[in-house]
């Protein structure tokens, strides 16, 4: 009996050996002729996988890098970056350790592009050995999976549309080897099965969403999704949030799959003095959403957190106005003195009073030198009152001529005639040049109003903003100048019950920005559609951009930090741009500014632009 039982366990042992060894030739042919790569790191329990396996790697002109599963070692510090852009992982799952190697590779986010993982599964099943709670058996995923049938072993690609989501784990064929032959059967080429073409599937598999809708009571996926999918403007919606609702649905038919989203008041905010982070790019953060129905703005330390999938839409705000002579903070709206600075005046002035004191002289030598020839003559005229009467008729001839009104007399000698000519020939071409310039200014509407912040801030123009999350923010946590300042100014006052609140909507906007003397701060895209419907020519032509509040920049749409969907996601994108899906969106959401259709616009002058001319009169 007890003979029996020995040779049973022998048998028993005998076959638990053979089952656990690695064929060397399927693992040497996976390396070389299926994935090609050029490093190879080998977890085993048993010395002679180990070294045989080696051996046979490193003569195919590999490196190799072997661990015995139960020496202690750390993941983090054997899958770096310093690997190769592609690297083998083999994997015995036979041994205790394969278990605790899997969770945390799946922890560490290791099932990706980076490395072709062969996991040597004789005797395991497969759901055992990739449970649910290994969630990062992604799409991504370059896993192998290698099982013995009777005729011999078979070679499985594994991936999941999704196991954070309880989707299955799907198998296809890659290659067979039967016990008699070393050389694989290949059936599929493994990197077609590990590409998009393959992976492309979700069979209707509901993704988690999400999204910013600033709005009250705005919390089922059927409200959501109605107020994304609309395409007018809705209150407390950005345009770039509809855009980004576009590429998805882009995704959702390329991919098949379906959305369940949750929104979200905000953007991003910490809680308190945490690093909890609030808003959308919290909940992608804590990978509670595998995609987003919006963009995010660029920031440096959102580069470690986030992985981007595309860029396209260009996020632009502005304040907008109407035009009104009032406005003019350069001070060049119908101004008398304008066409010249002050310098050019006093240098005129200065000129005229050269050239009536030359002529002044002239006249006191012409006087000396006709009396010098007339000496026996006694003078009728003393010469203090010749050259008092002189000086006064001078400046007055002066001032005529400069004033284009002509001289009476006409001087004979031929200095004076030398200067008369000056004279002449610089007042029309100064007076030329004034009028012109002053007809020109009148007639141009161009670098008319404020054109800064800071110039917004100083002018006689009340402000609102759009009812919209970003502008709380920023007057929260800004410690720009120009934010406080336009604060203290703009914001901080009272308001009548005739005038616009600090916040409000577009189409409440509209009829303060007919009338004039109020500026509204907002997504350009959102105003042009409107404005271009109910602005009439001259109002177009009125209408001004100041920008500088806001950065100009590109937005993210951003996922998890190695998602098992961002190079999918990311694929697809940029074939959608080179199929010009995405510039079709583009120009339905980001409309242009309405064309001016008006030749020219007359501004009255102001009453601040005729004040220099009335104090020249007095003067």
């Amino acid at each position: 009996m007890f003979e029996l039982v020995a040779v049973t366990l022998l048998i028993l042992f005998g076959q638990r050996e053979a089952d656990s060894i690695m064929e060397s030739s399927i693992i040497t042919q996976f390396i070389t002729r299926l994935v090609q790569t050029k490093e190879t790191i080998i977890f085993a329990c048993s010395k002679e996988d180990l070294v045989q396996n080696s051996v046979n790697l490193m003569e195919s002109n590999q490196f190799v890098y072997a661990i015995h599963m139960n020496s202690s070692y750390s993941l983090m510090s054997v899958l770096t970056r310093e690997n190769f852009a592609r690297t083998a992982v083999i994997v015995d799952t036979g041994c205790d350790g394969a278990s605790r190697l899997l969770r945390d590779a799946s922890t560490g986010r290791y099932f990706n592009k980076t490395y072709q993982w062969l996991l040597w599964g004789v005797g395991e099943n497969i759901d055992d050995l990739l449970p649910i709670e290994l969630d990062y058996v992604g799409p991504n995923a370059q896993m192998t999976f290698v099982n013995r049938t009777v005729d011999g072993y078979c070679l499985w690609d594994v991936h999941s549309k999704g196991r954070q989501l309880k989707a299955s784990l799907e198998l296809q064929l890659i290659a067979t080897q039967k016990h008699n032959e070393n050389k694989l059967v290949i059936a599929h080429n493994i990197f077609e099965l590990q590409s998009v073409k393959y992976r492309s599937q979700f069979n209707g598999l509901v993704l988690r969403g999400a999204s910013v809708i600033d709005q009250e009571d705005v919390v089922t996926n059927e409200q959501i999704e109605a107020i994304l999918s609309r395409p007018t403007k809705d209150a407390g919606v950005a345009a770039f949030i509809k855009y980004h609702y576009e590429l998805l649905s882009l995704l959702r038919d390329r991919f098949n799959f379906t959305v369940n989203f949750r929104n979200s008041r905000g953007w991003a905010g910490r809680l308190g003095n945490t690093t909890f982070r609030l808003g959308l790019l919290g909940i992608i953060m804590r990978n509670e959403a595998d995609i987003a129905a919006s963009g995010a703005f660029n920031r440096i330390n959102r580069f470690a957190e986030f992985d981007t999938i595309h860029q396209s839409w260009k996020f632009e705000t502005a304040f907008l106005f109407r035009f009104t002579p009032d406005l003019d903070t350069h001070g060049k709206s119908g101004n008398f003195l304008a066409p010249f600075s002050g310098q050019v005046w006093f240098f005129t002035l200065g000129t005229l009073l050269v050239i009536n004191f030359i002529w002044f002289l002239l006249e006191y030598i012409n006087n000396r030198w006709q009396a010098g020839r007339t000496k026996s003559k006694p003078p009728t005229i003393s010469v203090s009152n010749e050259s008092r009467t002189n000086w006064t008729e001078r400046t007055l001839h002066t001032f005529g001529a400069v004033c284009q009104q002509g001289m009476e007399p006409i001087p004979t000698d031929l200095p004076s005639r030398s200067l008369v000519v000056t004279i002449f020939l610089f007042s029309v071409v100064m007076y030329n040049y004034y009028t012109s310039s002053v007809v020109g200014g009148l007639l141009s509407s161009s670098d008319q109003g404020p054109a800064t912040v800071d110039e917004i801030t100083s002018s006689p123009l009340k402000i609102s903003f759009e009812d919209i999350g970003y502008y709380k923010v920023l007057f929260r946590e800004s410690i720009n100048p120009v934010v406080t300042r336009l604060i203290n100014r703009k914001l901080s006052s009272s308001r009548g019950p005739n005038e616009m609140g600090v916040y409000g909507h577009i189409e409440e906007a509209i009829p303060y920005l007919k009338s004039g003397g109020f500026a509204f701060h907002c997504e350009v895209v959102d105003a042009y559609p409107i404005i271009a419907e109910l602005f009439d020519a001259n109002e177009i032509c009125d209408l001004r951009e100041v920008s500088g509040l806001m950065e100009v920049e590109i937005m993210n749409w951003i996922v998890h930090k190695n998602s098992q969907y961002t190079e999918l996601f990311r694929t697809a994108m940029c074939n959608a741009r080179e199929a010009g899906l995405v510039e079709r969106i583009l120009r339905q959401r980001q409309m242009k500014k309405p064309a001016c259709q008006s030749l020219y616009t007359v501004y009255p002058v102001t009453i601040s632009g005729v004040t220099s001319a009335f104090f020249t009169l007095l003067s």
